[in-house]
């Protein structure tokens, strides 16, 4: 009950502070605002044992947070170029907050690793898929997180988008290069997934700035935004999971994928996209010695 109560009471600032067509609040107050959610969050946090799960706690935190969508127009231009080091949680936690941010798995992954580090954890953005037309929509970032897993240093993937940790055969979260040289090596069978489900929003006002998704989602999506009297919904409720997001029969984005993969002449499942790096590990400290080391194991 406490905790709808403050989900309560912050949302009624955000209408007050949030005017129509506004993304953001008063800078004072945007700090207050986030300084207090990382203080929840630390509380959250030492109720947890291992870095393991309190990485993933993150991930589902961040999962549930962010709404999924496109931003609106002017949304977009002032967060369209953001990097590692210009996002500011203080800025971006209100907007994502009140999904005036819906964003998608850049900024998601940005956030994610940022918060980490506010939090003392050493994290960095990893993105691969195509970077050419008309395959250059089929980009993923996921985070890349040190943690100490049984006393050894290991560094894993924590997907907030996809709300997935990928681990070894005996579900123990599997470090990257091993990740990286299984794949390469056609092992996929060493590879299976922790996948998690979290309550989240759709934020989709306008369905053509999706292209590549078929008339017939195109149809659902218009009905369940619309109420019986005709009017509009903001936003949908849905669960931010692997299956939603990627292996819809509407808009099926695992599949899309592959055929991208095959038509490179790679004929191998969604994974081996993993090793087509589209961009420079983001992070802080360490992250021009970890490219080196992605660069050297993906050639």
């Amino acid at each position: 009950m406490e905790r709808l109560l403050k989900k309560s009471r912050f949302m009624e600032f955000l209408k007050c502070h949030l005017a129509p067509g506004r993304d953001e609040v008063n800078g004072r107050d945007a700090q207050r605002l986030w300084h207090a959610e990382l203080a929840n969050l630390r509380q959250q946090l030492e109720r947890v044992e291992s870095d393991f799960e309190k990485t993933t706690l993150l991930r589902e935190y961040t999962g549930s947070l962010i709404a999924i969508g496109r931003p609106a127009e002017r949304t977009a231009r002032r967060f369209g170029s953001t990097s590692f080091h210009s996002l500011d949680l203080t800025k971006a936690y209100p907007a994502l907050k009140s999904h005036a941010l819906p964003a998608e798995c850049g900024v998601t992954s940005l956030f994610y690793i940022k918060m980490l580090g506010s939090l003392g954890y050493t994290a960095y953005q990893y993105s691969f898929g195509f970077r050419e037309k008309p395959y250059k929509r089929l980009v993923h970032s996921v985070g890349l997180v040190e943690i100490d897993f049984r006393e050894v240093r290991r560094l894993i993937v924590q997907d907030p988008y996809w709300n997935l940790t990928y681990c070894d055969r005996e579900g123990a979260p599997i470090d990257f290069f091993a990740f990286l040289a299984a794949i390469k090596s056609r092992q996929y069978e060493q590879i299976t997934v922790e996948m998690s489900s979290v309550a989240t929003s759709l934020v989709i006002s306008d369905t053509t700035v999706y292209p590549a998704m078929s008339d017939a989602c195109k149809a659902i999506m218009a009905r369940a935004f619309t109420n019986s009297d005709g009017s509009r919904k903001a936003e949908i409720p849905i669960a931010r999971n692997y299956t939603t997001l990627m292996q819809s029969p509407y808009h099926h984005v695992e599949n899309m994928f592959v055929q991208a993969l095959h038509e490179h002449g790679f004929h191998e499942p969604f994974l081996y996209a993993y090793t087509l790096q589209t961009a420079n590990v983001a992070g802080d400290r360490g992250s021009r010695d970890l490219q080196r080391k992605i660069s050297a194991t993906l050639r």
